[in-house]
Parts: structure tokens; sequence; C-alpha cells
């Protein structure tokens, strides 16, 4: 798999770099978009919440405790859904670059991988800025958002490749994702926190591998108690997609180029 990556690194390049120019040309501020919209995430999550709604965590004794638990899920959330949105329209929005040429389909993947990255990186920087600027304490447990952060990434990727097989023959599938994603959305301990729910709820929602990833990313800066073994859950069922996502892409493979 490392191999091809490094035999093409110059078409990873090149794609990487089309993908983070084609979001900001014409733009006058350009590049500094990749900051402006975590920078007015974090304030509006700041003070919005903890300043004039007076939101509080139930058993974290800080002003802005609320305001860390929804940076803690959003970080998470947005790198495995930037993952999602950007790889299932993969193989339809480089059509002629795969007509055109001969190379290892996941390659293009590997750029969405790495902008998204990017991004995560950044807001994770700025939100432990934050943390630092108001006192917020921080704990050691901020050590275990990375392999956290590991397992998003693979389901991630796997979600994105599978739905990208799928949405060459099913155009409806982008729409679909996207209804769908609301959706869990609101069924995953983000906003609120999942303590408020009563247990059987709680004990419905954690069948979600979204709910392990979550929580734990929470709990990371937080402070509270990690569990690196409920992470096994939603890594089984990355592998599973994984496994459904490769055998789809070889049995389709012929008329997937036909399609795009």
């Amino acid at each position: 798999m490392f191999a091809p990556i490094l035999r093409y690194r110059g078409l990873i390049y090149a794609v990487t770099l089309r993908e983070v120019k084609s979001r900001y040309i014409g733009s006058t501020l350009g590049p500094l978009w990749l900051i402006v919209p975590p920078i007015f995430m974090v304030f509006i999550y700041t003070v919005i919440f903890s300043q004039i709604m007076r939101a509080r965590m139930p058993g974290v004794d800080h002003q802005y405790a609320y305001s860390v638990y929804l940076c803690a899920g959003l970080i998470a959330w947005n790198l495995l859904l930037e993952l999602v949105q950007r790889s299932k329209g993969v193989f339809l929005e480089h059509s002629n670059l795969i007509k055109k040429s001969s190379f290892p389909k996941f390659i293009l993947f590997v750029p969405v991988l790495l902008v998204a990255l990017l991004n995560s990186v950044i807001l994770t920087l700025l939100v432990l800025g934050f943390m630092y600027l108001s006192g917020f304490p921080m704990p050691p447990s901020i050590a275990y958002l990375a392999p956290v952060l590991m397992v998003v990434v693979m389901l991630g990727l796997v979600t994105g490749a599978l739905l990208a097989n799928l949405n060459v023959f099913f155009r409806d599938v982008g729409q679909l994702t996207d209804i769908v994603f609301q959706a869990l959305f609101w069924a995953t301990p983000i906003v609120y926190p999942v303590g408020i729910l009563a247990e059987p709820v709680q004990a419905v929602l954690a069948w979600s591998p979204l709910y392990p990833l979550i929580v734990n990313a929470q709990n990371s800066l937080l402070g509270q108690a990690v569990s690196l073994q409920q992470l096994l859950y939603p890594f089984s069922v990355s592998l599973l997609v994984l496994a459904l996502a490769i055998v789809l892409y070889r049995r389709s493979y012929a008329d997937l180029l036909d399609q795009i």
C-alpha cells in the first residue's frame, strides 16, 4: 500500500494542492480561510454557550467546561464528516483523471485524508489554545485523543470509500448521506451530555460506532476516564466496512469505469 503512495507522490501532491486552492480560489483572504471558520466556531461555542447561555457541564466545575465538551466532540465529528463528504464523490470528481491515467485508485483518497487532517489539526490546536488561555486544566488524558482520532480516520475513510463506489451507480447516495449524517449528529452526544439521557436511550445510542469515539474524545479533554477498549467496536466496524468496500470495488470495477 505504501509503495504506490511513494511512487505516485507527485500525483498526490498535485491533487492535494488543487484541493486546497480550489476551496479558496478568487477569495481575498485565500489560505486564511483555513483558520477563520474554526476560530469563529470556537468563539461561538465559548462565548454564546458559556457566557450568554451560561451552560454548565455536570461533574466539571469550570465555566468553560461545556464549551470544551462541545469542541472536543466536534473535533472528532468534523474529521469524520469531512472524510466521508469528500470521499463519497472522489471517483466522479476525478473521472477524467481516472479515464486518462493508470494508477491505483485508492491514491485519490490520500489527498482527502491530508486536507482533512490539516483542518483537524488546526481546529485541535485552536481548542487546546483556548483551554490554555482560559485556564482550563490540561489533563494528561489529552494524549488519548490521538488514538481516538486514528480510529475516526479509519472509519471515515472506509465509509467514504464504500460510498464512493455506490455513488457512481446511484447518484442519490450523496444526498442520502447528508440526511443520514444529520440524523447521526443528533443521535450522538455532541451538543448534549450523555448523562441527561435515560439509561435505555443510552443503551440504544451505544450501538452506534460513533458513540465511543465522541465520548472518549470528550473525556480526553475533560480529564475524565478514557476507555481504549471501547475503541475496539468502531475499529471492528471499520474493518467490516473496508471488506465490503473492497469486494464491491473489485466486482464493479469494469462497470465503474463505464459509469463515470
